[in-house]
């Protein structure tokens, strides 16, 4: 894939959304040294690959050389396939197969949370820890831990799936995974809209929290409902998992100053006394860099 000047080798990082790839050069040292956004007009994994073989192309050109790439992806992976990718509608694709075909370099998927987790753990708000746990409350929610300074993944590769943890009492509402009640159907960024507007109300997250704080009673009673579940489910999971630093970030949280604190109340009033003691609850630090550095360096430990 190399064209042009010679140039250090580099790690091709991707960041695939729902709308959006992101591609970034990334050095040996967590350095991002030359990146694009690109606009997805589809969702077909033919185009998304091709999309972003292209794009490496063209960076090839300019006198980028890539030896891996580490791509970052909000899906349930089954090693280098695709199980369940909400955002983009694919079911078992074997996407990551895909990929290192079309830019003949080895190629390795990660989860999106786990690669922001491993960012934030390298060289953002989590470094210096040993066990951490990564929440991101962004268009879904997703989180990751990190312990004695491995990446837990799971006997299946899905640890971390906190979206996808049930609600009970009633709530049925479906979830892009394909199953009902999962905490991302009521408060991830782009199911709320619709949470909102069975209560009349319109807008997302941040028109959500304006209008509460503005007095609207059917406002105040969604947005309560909100930072209450996410406070309890992220409670429960530092006292499960006891990190000694509790990593917050994504689109939601951030835009969102007033669920960022009500949350973090939450997590303190209902993680048990013992895990809470010492910890750490830091805001994420890389910003929408995080997946892309994260993938990178996950990758970079594959080869």
């Amino acid at each position: 894939m190399t064209a042009g000047r010679k140039a250090a080798p580099l790690v091709l990082a991707v960041d695939l959304g729902g709308t959006h790839v992101r591609l970034a050069g990334v050095d040996l040292s967590g350095q991002i040294k030359k990146q694009c956004k690109l606009r997805l007009e589809h969702k077909a994994p033919e185009y998304v690959v091709r999309l972003i073989a292209d794009e490496a192309q063209k960076l090839s050109a300019e006198g980028l050389s890539f030896e891996v790439c580490g791509l970052s992806i909000a899906a349930m992976l089954r090693g280098q396939t695709v199980a369940v990718a909400p955002n983009l509608g694919w079911r078992e694709e074997a996407f990551g197969q895909k990929l290192k075909e079309q830019l003949g370099v080895p190629a390795f998927l990660f989860n999106d949370l786990s690669a922001a987790a491993w960012g934030e753990f390298s060289l953002g708000a989590a470094k210096g820890f040993e066990d951490s746990l990564t929440v991101f409350v962004g268009s879904g929610v997703g989180s990751a831990l990190i312990c004695k300074g491995q990446l837990l993944e799971g006997a299946r590769g899905v640890a971390g799936e906190l979206g996808h943890v049930k609600l009970g009492g009633g709530h049925t509402a479906l979830c892009g995974c394909g199953q009902r009640g999962c905490l991302e159907a009521y408060v991830g960024g782009s199911n709320l809209p619709k949470r909102m507007a069975e209560e009349g109300l319109e807008g997302g997250a941040v028109e959500l929290e304006a209008a509460a704080q503005q007095g609207n009673l059917l406002a105040q009673k969604l947005y309560n409902f909100v930072c209450e579940q996410l406070g309890l489910a992220i409670a429960n999971a530092v006292s499960l998992l006891n990190p000694g630093v509790l990593v917050l970030g994504g689109g939601v949280l951030v835009h969102c100053p007033g669920m960022f604190q009500a949350v973090e109340e939450g997590i303190c009033r209902h993680t048990a006394s013992v895990a809470l003691e010492g910890l750490a609850i830091r805001k994420a630090a890389l910003g929408d860099d995080s997946g892309l550095l994260g993938a990178a360096l996950l990758a970079l430990r594959k080869v």
